[in-house]
């Protein structure tokens, strides 16, 4: 049995990144663009011809789902069929994502399979936490301090300057 692997701590709850993993649209942001086959509805296309580690697109229907911590995939790629499985553990940080493939009919060459698994880990350590860190300021309400400020900084004096008498200097900082 050949297995590819990959892994990596991320700081953002288990639940964020279970809908990187299952939103069509943001799996499309870090991994690759992903549309439903038009034969077949409950099956994705994903474009990874072009993606290091893989020579075709690959067509994937899930066989096993437990939200928020599994995922397995059957996919079909060139002729090899393999079991895709994302797991999601959680830590004291925010969670651990582990990816594993195991080829079921076909084999990878030691090259396309070295490809493949570095292709998985920078997805996984780079374009991924990218994209968390997005949809998690997406999910901010910048508004919650409509009714006040929610913190005040500090007044701070320039060096040298003479301090006003009878009255205190604020200063207001802006930022972009």
């Amino acid at each position: 049995m050949i297995e590819i692997s990959a892994q990596t701590d991320l700081f953002h709850p288990a639940d964020r990144v279970w809908h990187a993993l299952t939103d069509r649209e943001l799996l499309s942001r870090w991994f690759a663009d992903t549309t439903v086959a038009a034969d077949a509805p409950g099956r994705l296309l994903f474009a990874t011809a072009q993606l290091p580690g893989f020579d075709d697109v690959v067509g994937a229907e899930v066989v096993e789902q437990r939200a928020p911590e599994m995922v397995t995939m059957r996919c079909l790629e060139a002729g090899r069929r393999s079991l895709l499985t994302c797991t999601l553990t959680p830590t004291a940080e925010g969670c651990r994502l582990s990816l594993r493939e195991t080829i079921q009919d076909g084999e990878w060459t030691t090259e396309l399979r070295a490809a493949r698994e570095q292709g998985f880990q920078q997805a996984l350590a780079n374009r991924l936490p990218a994209i968390l860190d997005w949809f998690a300021f997406q999910q901010v309400d910048l508004r919650r301090g409509d009714a006040g400020m929610t913190a005040e900084l500090p007044v701070l004096e320039w060096m040298g300057a003479t301090k006003p008498r009878g009255r205190r200097g604020a200063v207001l900082l802006a930022a972009g």
